[in-house]
């Protein structure tokens, strides 16, 4: 059985009803990521019956389907996906069927942890948020890549920060260790770029602080690149 196509997609739901085990499946015929745009997704099931069903938790449904494999062995074959942890059916024989096609529209997704701001240069935070490398002290860098932002009175119980990655007037920034007040700070600084990306939009430096200050989104056409 060919499962390569549900490797983008989502396994949604796992039913048991006594010896019957079935999976609920979508796989993007058309995947879109811009905001406002429309993806085309095919949902089916997957079941067998009888079967035997190994799942530590339930799929997340949100989480892209890892990994899905098939093996055959002593006349039994066996699927397997990681969503997040391993789910593994093994049966003598399944059934795949496309229970429908659906048209979603792409909602739009910034990131919680991780922005990047077209920014030539990056603002100061005060004097209680210094730089640092891993696990390093205090330091002034030449060229911020690599480095991390956290509290002075942090640095000897954490090893991190908020990660600072930089290129072409592009600072990307990743929350690690960092509290609500720092990390809020960071993301803040988007006010000083020409534009800010998260997730999947793209931000006006205004849209972007009123999203980080009380979670108001502008308009969809107003999130595509």
């Amino acid at each position: 059985m060919n499962l390569e196509r549900f490797a983008d997609g989502h396994l949604t739901r796992v039913t048991t009803d006594g010896s019957r085990v079935s999976l609920r499946l979508e796989a993007y015929a058309e995947y879109r990521r811009v905001p406002g745009e429309v993806s085309v997704v095919e949902v089916f099931e997957l079941s067998a019956d009888p079967a035997d069903l190994e799942m530590a938790e339930p799929p997340s449904a949100d989480h892209t389907v890892e990994e899905p494999s098939w093996s055959e062995r002593d006349g039994l074959g066996t699927i397997e996906f990681f969503a997040p942890l391993r789910i593994r059916v093994t049966a003598a024989a399944f059934e795949l069927t496309l229970l429908r096609t659906e048209r979603r529209p792409v909602l739009p997704a910034p990131s919680a942890n991780a922005c990047t701001f077209d920014l030539a240069e990056i603002p100061t935070l005060g004097p209680d948020v210094v730089w640092r490398t891993y696990g390093g002290d205090a330091g002034t860098p030449a060229d911020p890549d690599g480095w991390f932002l956290q509290r002075r009175d942090r640095l000897t119980t954490s090893r991190t920060g908020v990660f600072c990655a930089t290129g072409a007037n592009r600072v990307t920034f990743e929350r690690h260790d960092a509290d609500d007040e720092l990390w809020r700070a960071v993301q803040l600084l988007g006010e000083h770029a020409s534009q800010v990306r998260s997730g999947n939009c793209v931000f006006r430096p205004a849209d972007w602080v009123a999203w980080v200050t009380d979670g108001t989104l502008p308009p969809v056409e107003r999130l595509r690149p």
